[in-house]
């Protein structure tokens, strides 16, 4: 969608992904409505007037409301640099086609904004792979959080077994070759605070994505036991395998959510670790990616793979400078998704018995560019909504908060120096070490001594001022 010329292609393929899950006996329609009308009943019998309030009683926003108001203000702030955003875009392709264009189709948009960012910053992200070999990354990670955190972490060998192969036992087995384990110990008292498997290639046996797993919550000084899995670039042609940026980015994310499982001091195990609310969760993992913007934390893992240099100025401005092209696009993305969640979880009956695709485009009139074709609804392919009892419902907000809570959070580390040991040493003790056993709102307090500010995220997305 981004590089196919073709635009005939493209459409198909735009048109095929919403097929998914609306037509025929695999409509999803009639589930969506089901599924949501469930949900408020059961919030009813438990007291709560719609599904919203009774998943968020426990997070940070406490209730749907407050959710929603703070998806509204942030659209508010985004809107207009989000609609001078696509007009732009459309008068870019109307300059390069020599035609007049009053809007844009949907499969038009990520291949016209491809080609405006590749003329307009001349940044291929490609260029950055060399500097991110996987092993490199790795060890430069770990680098960081030893520093921050007062942590030590080695490499354990390891040994992987054919299934039905007997073994001696002593050694360390994992489920394929590629697997590495490691050990993470506390530098000052050295005692052993966790381990963890790391599984970072695709297979043809492997679900896609990345994600970390807990696999033993750690009780009473026992230490714990996790994983962290992606799908990244394999290596090829002899080379080491070589990191896309996002990929460098994915890593750090998934190791901040790891940390806040294996860091963890807190003794009852249903409150350890990353068993806090949906909008506290990605604050360790979402923090973590902000060093892979830092050029001071660049510099300690990203090395070009045969000569050791780091990324040179020139790239690494283009880098910087093209973080932001269109932002309030993607910004406004995640804000429209949020709000359609919230909407239909908390005024279910507004909508009841309407067509899905009119409520959709009703829901979303503020937050929809003008295109030419209108989009059937997500709703009947949204997995994150309706995979499960709960999953992300009424939650997807989280998503934008959490961002905003990291934003502001990393203001911090910023202030007092990027790899400042004191400052990483009071992340460890509020909010990685506490899991769940004290409010996350008041943990924040502890970390920033305050409440969390959004105008942080906004600024960091060029949407706001200094």
């Amino acid at each position: 969608m981004q590089h196919l010329h073709d635009d005939d292609i493209r459409r198909q393929v735009w048109e095929a992904s919403f097929k998914v899950g609306s037509y025929g006996e695999y409509d999803n329609t009639a589930l969506v409505w089901r599924i949501l009308e469930l949900r408020e009943e059961k919030a009813k019998l438990l007291g709560h007037s719609h599904f919203s309030d009774l998943t968020l009683l426990r997070s940070m926003a406490k209730d749907g409301a407050t959710a929603l108001a703070f998806i509204e203000g942030l659209h508010d702030r985004v809107r207009p640099q989000f609609l001078a955003e696509y007009k732009q875009l459309a008068q870019y392709k109307a300059a390069k086609s020599g035609q007049p264009v009053d809007a844009l189709e949907s499969w038009e948009v990520a291949y016209w904004a491809e080609k405006q960012r590749q003329e307009n910053y001349d940044f291929d992200e490609e260029a950055l792979r060399p500097y991110f070999p996987v092993d490199g990354v790795m060890a430069g990670m770990f680098e960081i959080a030893s520093r921050l955190f007062g942590i030590t972490i080695q490499e354990l060998e390891t040994v992987f077994r054919e299934p039905g192969t007997a073994g001696d036992g002593e050694m360390i087995e994992t489920w394929h070759p590629e697997v590495k384990f490691y050990e993470i110990h506390d530098a000052s008292r050295g005692s052993h605070l966790g381990s963890f498997y790391a599984d970072w290639h695709p297979r043809e046996s492997k679900r896609g994505g990345a994600w970390m797993n807990p696999l033993q919550n750690g009780h009473l000084g026992e230490p714990h036991l996790g994983l962290i899995v992606g799908n990244m670039s394999p290596p090829v042609d002899g080379k080491p395998a070589l990191l896309t940026h996002r990929e460098v980015e994915t890593i750090f994310h998934e190791f901040g959510h790891l940390l806040h499982g294996l860091l963890s001091e807190v003794e009852v195990r249903t409150l350890s670790g990353t068993n806090v609310p949906r909008d506290f969760v990605e604050l360790p993992s979402q923090i973590m990616e902000n060093f892979c913007w830092d050029r001071g934390s660049l510099d300690l893992f990203a090395r070009h793979f045969e000569t050791g240099e780091a990324i040179p100025d020139e790239l690494f401005t283009k880098m910087i400078a093209a973080r932001n092209y269109l932002s309030a696009s993607g910004f406004m993305r995640q804000l429209a998704f949020a709000k359609l969640d919230l909407e239909l979880h908390m005024h279910l009956g507004d909508f009841l018995g309407k067509d899905l695709d009119v409520v959709d485009r009703e829901v979303l009139a503020d937050y929809l560019a003008p295109l030419k074709s209108e989009a059937p609804s997500i709703m009947r392919r949204f997995t994150h909504l309706f995979s499960s009892s709960d999953g992300y419902a009424a939650g997807y907000y989280s998503y934008k908060w959490a961002e905003a809570l990291d934003a502001d959070a990393f203001t911090r580390f910023q202030q007092e120096g990027v790899l400042n040991p004191e400052t990483g040493r009071a992340f460890r003790e509020h909010v990685l070490s506490m899991g769940n056993s004290v409010a996350p709102d008041e943990l924040y307090r502890r970390f920033m001594g305050r409440d969390p500010d959004q105008e942080a995220l906004l600024i960091r997305a060029g949407l706001a001022s200094t």
